[in-house]
This record gives C-alpha cells, sequence and structure tokens, in this order.
C-alpha cells in the first residue's frame, strides 16, 4: 500500500469516527432547538433570529460545519424519523 492511499484511508476512518461520535451530540441539539421552539411558541425562523449573536454564531456553526454535516443530515433524518411517527 502507498503513502498517499494510506493516507486517504486514515482520513476517511478520522472522518467516519467523528461522524458516529458527533450523530448523537447533533441529535441532543436538534431535539433540544425544537424543544425551545415549542417551549417558546414561535416559527423555526423565529427562534434564530431572536438569537443572541453569540449563540448564533454557535449554532451557524454546529450546523454547517463541515467535518459536522455528514452527521448533522443523519442526526435530522432520525429526529424527522423518530419524530414522524408519533
Amino acid at each position: 500500500m502507498d503513502g498517499l492511499s494510506f493516507y486517504g484511508l486514515l482520513v476517511a476512518a478520522v472522518l467516519f469516527v467523528i461522524t458516529l461520535i458527533m450523530i448523537p451530540v447533533q441529535y441532543r441539539y436538534i431535539q433540544s432547538m425544537e424543544e425551545e421552539r415549542e417551549k417558546k411558541k414561535q416559527k423555526h425562523g423565529e427562534v434564530y433570529d431572536k438569537m443572541p449573536v453569540g449563540e448564533e454564531f454557535l449554532h451557524l456553526n454546529a450546523q454547517i460545519n463541515p467535518l459536522f454535516l455528514p452527521a448533522n443530515l443523519i442526526a435530522y433524518l432520525i429526529f424527522k424519523a423518530k419524530h414522524k411517527q408519533k
């Protein structure tokens, strides 16, 4: 195995582990944001519009960070599948 394919496999393995670790974290984050939205009885966009700038920046980073994007997508799909049944 040459060096390039070894490092490619290493990077893929690290991204896979990061995704596995972040799925439950992102799921709980999505769940808490949904609970906050329901508690305040606001529409989805209104919650983000009324966030302080620092919190909005953290939310944006958690949602669109390329390292967390696969985990966020999987967690969102799991969340929607679980709450669609209810």
